[in-house]
C-alpha cells in the first residue's frame, strides 16, 4: 500500500509537530525494521547486503553509500523486505546538495571516485577469492584424479619378473649337483612360485625392494625351472614367466636306479614322519635332502639292505617340501630321484626315538595316562622310534630324557634333559617345550 505521507525529508525550521507527521526516509526505515523485529545483522544476512550500507541507510548518511545507482537498487530491496514501497521510498531518496563550501568541484570528483572504488572493494575481493577458490578446487581435483588413475594402473597392470642370476639362460654344472640358488627381481612383496619339471612347486616372497632368491632341487641331467609373480594384495599373476634350464652333467660311469615307492608323488601327510620305501643297490647310503618352499634344509640318511631295499621315515615341519633320494656307488656314479609331499598337523604330535643308551619312559595325553604305555612305564632302547599325538599337550616322563631323541610336529627338539636324572617334560600344540611337575 502507497503512504500518504511525503517521504521527502523536510527542511531545517519544520516545527516539532510536522516532523513527527513526515519523518525521514531513514526514520521510516528504522522504524519499519523494529516493527518487523530484526536487527541489521540479520536483515544484512537475509539480503545479502553489508550492515554498514543499511545502516547509512537509516541514517541517512550518503558518505557511506555505494555510487547512487547501486544504492537505490540496494535500498530498494531493503525497502520491500521491510514491508514498504520501493517506489515511493526511492522517489523520496535524494541526495544530499554540494554547498558552496564545498571545496573545489576536482577535490570532491575524486572523493567520490575514492569512496565508489571502497564501495566496491569488498565486492572484488570477495571475486578474487572466489576465482582462487576455484582455481585451488581444480588443482585439487587434478591432483586426485591424478592419484586415483596411478593407483588404478598398479591394479591392472599385472606384477613384473625376472631372474637376475644365473645370466645365462642354460647352465651346465658338475655332475652330482643337487641343488642351485636363484636370484631375481618382482614387484614388492610380490609372491614368487617356481615350477620345475622334475614337478616341484616352490615358493618365496620378494621384499620391499622386489629382491627374492629361492633354492632349487636338481636332478641328474636337464632341469628346467619357470618363475612367475603373484602381485600382493591382487592376486594378479604375471603376464610374462622368467625361465632357466640346469644341466646337471652325467657321471662317466652307469649311475645306480632308484625306485621309490613311498612317498608317491605329491603325498599329503598329516601328524607324523614322512614314510620311505625304496629299493636301489644293495648295501648302498641313500642321502635324503628335504628342501620346502622357503629353502629350509633337513637332511636324512638310509641304507640298504642285502637285497637293496630301504624304508624308514623322515620327520618334516607343517609345509610343502621336495624330497631328493640320491645313491652313490662303488666307482663314483651317482643315482637321484625327487618326490613332493605336503606336511600338515592338527593338534600335537611327538616322536621318541632311543639313541645313546636305553631308558624308561611314562606318557600323558592330554592328562590322560597313555594306555599304551600304562603307569609302570616303558623302556625305550637305541633305535627304537614311538609316536604320541594329543589335541593340545602330551607330556613325557623320563629316567634320562638326554639320552632320547624327541621331535615336536616334524620339528627336532634339542636340549631335553639335564643328565641328572629322571625329568618330566610337556610337549604343547602351540610348538613350546615347558617342564612339567606330573611323578
Amino acid at each position: 500500500m502507497t503512504e500518504s505521507q511525503s517521504l521527502t525529508p523536510q527542511p531545517t525550521g519544520s516545527t516539532v509537530e510536522a516532523t513527527s507527521q513526515a519523518p525521514s526516509i531513514g526514520d521510516r526505515l528504522r522504524q519499519a525494521r523494529e516493527r518487523r523485529g530484526v536487527s541489521i545483522a540479520e536483515a544484512s544476512a537475509t539480503l545479502k547486503i553489508r550492515a554498514p550500507i543499511l545502516e547509512a541507510f537509516e541514517r541517512e548518511d550518503h558518505t557511506q553509500l555505494p555510487p547512487r545507482v547501486y544504492a537505490l537498487g540496494q535500498l530498494r530491496t531493503y525497502s520491500a523486505y521491510l514491508g514498504l514501497d520501493p517506489a515511493t521510498v526511492v522517489a523520496g531518496w535524494h541526495e544530499p546538495s554540494i554547498g558552496a563550501d564545498s571545496g573545489p568541484a576536482p577535490l570532491q570528483g575524486a572523493a567520490t571516485a575514492i569512496d565508489r572504488l571502497a564501495a566496491l572493494r569488498p565486492g572484488v575481493i570477495r571475486s578474487t577469492r572466489g576465482l582462487l577458490a576455484i582455481g585451488g578446487l581444480g588443482i585439487a581435483v587434478l591432483i586426485i584424479s591424478g592419484f586415483m588413475v596411478l593407483q588404478l594402473l598398479r591394479f591392472l597392470l599385472p606384477p613384473s619378473i625376472a631372474i637376475t642370476y644365473p645370466i645365462e639362460a642354460v647352465s651346465n654344472l658338475a655332475a652330482g649337483t643337487l641343488s642351485y640358488e636363484i636370484k631375481g627381481t618382482a614387484d614388492a612383496n610380490a609372491s614368487i612360485i617356481i615350477s620345475t619339471s622334475a614337478g616341484a612347486q616352490l615358493t618365496t616372497q620378494a621384499d620391499e625392494s622386489g629382491l627374492w632368491s629361492l633354492i632349487v632341487p636338481l636332478g641328474t641331467g636337464r632341469t628346467e625351472i619357470v618363475a612367475n609373480s603373484v602381485k600382493a594384495g591382487t592376486g594378479g599373476d604375471s603376464s610374462a614367466t622368467a625361465e632357466r634350464v640346469f644341466v646337471v652333467a652325467l657321471p662317466d660311469k652307469v649311475a645306480p636306479e632308484i625306485t621309490v615307492s613311498q612317498p608317491s608323488a605329491n603325498l599329503a601327510v598329516q601328524n607324523g614322519d614322512v614314510p620311505i620305501s625304496l629299493s636301489t643297490t644293495p648295501n648302498s647310503d641313500i642321502a635324503i635332502t628335504a628342501t620346502d618352499t622357503a629353502g629350509g634344509l633337513i637332511t636324512s640318511t638310509l641304507t640298504s639292505d642285502a637285497s637293496g631295499a630301504a624304508n624308514g621315515g623322515i620327520a618334516l615341519p607343517a609345509g610343502r617340501w621336495t624330497l631328493s633320494f640320491s645313491v652313490t656307488n662303488a666307482d663314483g656314479a651317482l643315482g637321484q630321484t625327487t618326490r613332493t609331499v605336503e606336511v600338515s598337523f592338527t593338534g600335537v604330535t611327538v616322536t621318541v626315538a632311543g639313541s645313546a643308551a636305553a631308558t624308561w619312559i611314562r606318557v600323558w595325553i592330554d592328562g590322560q595316562l597313555d594306555p599304551t604305555i600304562g603307569v609302570s612305564g616303558r623302556t625305550v632302547a637305541p633305535g627304537t622310534k614311538l609316536t604320541f599325538t594329543g589335541a593340545k599337550r602330551v607330556e613325557i616322563r623320563s629316567g634320562d630324557p638326554a639320552s632320547l631323541q624327541f621331535t615336536l610336529n616334524g620339528r627336532t627338539i634339542s636340549g631335553i634333559g639335564t643328565g641328572l636324572g629322571a625329568e618330566t617334560y610337556a610337549f604343547l600344540s602351540t610348538g613350546q617345550v615347558q617342564k612339567s611337575s606330573r611323578r
